[in-house]
């Protein structure tokens, strides 16, 4: 006689079905996960206590992902019960099949301890006779161990835990929100790459950071993983749930937490500081030509693919003004970026955007650029590296170059101080007018440029930065501030009296040419001769 009771086979049999061979393919093992839920898996419901996890149809296909792709990313609303799907999904690998490491990284210790209670609290309501069954459990305040190999290790990101691990999956919530994300994935992708699993989900930052480049390149097929999409809509709330939560939150937070598609989570989530709607109407046109400029007196266009890119060439009457943003020269580093700001239209006609040394982007690129342009005002910011650009910029002998003008006084008196300074009081201004002149008449035509705009946001605490980059916008907003002080005095052009007036022969008697003015003239044509062209010709 056999000592097994029918409870005992029926136990095994709902074993054997909660966890169908690893190779049985994904069909089968989504029946198995999906049994265990509905029957024994328990989850803590805000309003309705303690309840079978029930799962829905968005929780099912994002199941059936994660069984077939080992690089799966989820971009979702807030609140739709994916963070319990992570512990259960982590939980169901780990217990039922031998040596499944898995490792889930978040934004805080508290976000990780959270996490991982998630799965503590299903185990604790198993029967008693799975957990018989079952690999011995021992738990810590982070970390569940089981007896058969597998472990779940819920860990904030900061700890870099997953360096040097194998672990069979790693699991990282609210990626877009890490403090380092891309310290985080530097020591994830390796593991990930030797043969294990990723899952990554968040909610959207914004526009333009490692998880928003994650999901381009997943819609383009540039990248390797597997992008699935949850609404706000894609658990059991109501239409009537949606418009309440829509008037009592802002715009952005509306975006960023519950989301109708892709595209409004991107770009409306992250606090944009631009008017997105806007920008996404301009129509760009690509560059007429590319490349750099050669030659430091009389600088000529070499059309070449560089990083010079012209949408407008100069015409003899145009008036230019030139804003400019130094970066630290590095390879990895910022930019470097400038924009050419035709003064009567208001049109942006070139851009200037690469990595190179402060002192060649002042005296080498943005003097030729200046000159190209009609001797246009140049504004340089002067922090950090941009006293170095300016400094050579001035050697060059170029003129006219902006230098400070007191923001706080009725009439802005100028300074003996170079170059354009962003400060706490001077950034909002330069932002704020940069806003209002992309609303009234400046013509942006640079899809790159836009793209910058599209993602910078403001943070909680009020500061103003680029995700990832700026560069582009501190020198579009630099170059507006020129528009202020281009038609001034003091920052004219140097010219020279047109040849045979009293003004040009003064000059040549006083010996009163500087070098400045000099250095204007062709090299190629001598000086003239006073009263050359009153002499009689001898034959």
């Amino acid at each position: 006689m056999s000592d097994y009771t029918l409870d005992d086979l029926l136990h095994e049999k709902d074993w054997r079905r909660v966890a169908p061979p690893w190779d049985s393919g994904p069909e089968k093992l989504l029946e198995g996960f999906t049994f265990f839920c509905e029957k024994y898996w328990y989850i803590r419901h805000p309003e309705r206590g303690r309840i079978k996890f029930d799962l829905f149809e968005a929780q099912t296909e994002t199941i059936d992902s994660w069984l077939r792709n080992r690089y799966n990313l989820i971009l979702k609303a807030r609140q739709i019960g994916l963070s319990t799907l992570v512990a259960t999904f982590s939980f169901w690998l780990s217990y039922f099949y031998p040596d499944r490491p898995v490792i889930m990284l978040s934004r805080t210790e508290r976000d990780a301890i959270k996490l991982l209670s998630k799965a503590k609290y299903g185990f604790r309501f198993l029967p008693e006779w799975m957990k018989w069954r079952g690999p011995v459990v021992q738990s810590t305040q982070t970390k569940m161990e089981f007896s058969n190999g597998g472990y779940i290790e819920s860990l904030p990101s900061a700890s870099e835990p997953a360096r040097g691990e194998s672990v069979f999956l790693l699991i990282v919530d609210e990626f877009a929100f890490l403090p380092d994300p891309e310290g985080a994935w530097s020591s994830i992708e390796p593991v990930v790459d030797l043969g294990g699993r990723a899952i990554v989900l968040s909610t959207a930052n914004g526009y333009g950071n490692l998880f928003h480049e994650f999901w381009v390149g997943s819609q383009n097929g540039t990248n390797r993983w597997k992008a699935l999409f949850h609404p706000w809509s894609s658990g059991d709330r109501s239409e009537d749930w949606y418009a309440a939560k829509k008037a009592d939150l802002p715009e952005w937070q509306m975006a960023q937490e519950y989301p109708n598609d892709p595209e409004e989570a991107f770009l409306k989530s992250g606090r944009p500081v631009f008017e997105l709607e806007g920008l996404r109407k301009i129509e760009v046109l690509p560059p007429i030509t590319r490349g750099f400029l050669e030659g430091d007196r009389a600088p000529e266009l070499v059309e070449d693919g560089g990083p010079l890119r012209i949408w407008a060439y100069p015409h003899v009457a145009g008036k230019y003004v030139i804003g400019a943003d130094v970066a630290y020269g590095l390879e990895f580093g910022d930019f470097s970026s400038a924009h050419v700001i035709e003064a009567k239209t208001k049109r942006v006609v070139a851009a200037w955007h690469g990595h190179i040394d402060p002192d060649l982007f002042g005296g080498v690129v943005l003097a030729r650029l200046g000159r190209y342009y009609n001797q246009a005002l140049i504004g340089v910011e002067n922090n950090n590296h941009g006293l170095t650009t300016l400094k050579f910029l001035q050697q060059a002998q170029y003129r006219p170059i902006y230098y400070q003008h007191n923001m706080k006084t009725r009439i802005a008196n100028g300074s003996e101080i170079l170059g354009w300074r962003t400060s706490q009081a001077t950034k909002p201004l330069a932002i704020d007018e940069l806003r209002s002149s992309l609303r009234g008449g400046l013509e942006l035509l640079d899809e790159e440029t836009i793209a910058e705009l599209l993602t910078y946001v403001r943070d909680d605490d009020g500061k103003m930065h680029g995700s990832p980059w700026d560069d582009r916008v501190i020198s579009l907003a630099i170059a507006v501030q020129m528009l202020k002080y281009v038609w001034l005095h003091e920052f004219q052009a140097p010219t020279l009296p047109p040849p045979g007036t009293f003004g040009y022969m003064e000059r040549k008697m006083l010996g009163a040419l500087d070098k400045e003015l000099r250095a204007r003239e062709d090299a190629r044509v001598p000086p003239p001769v006073i009263g050359k062209q009153y002499a009689r010709h001898q034959s």
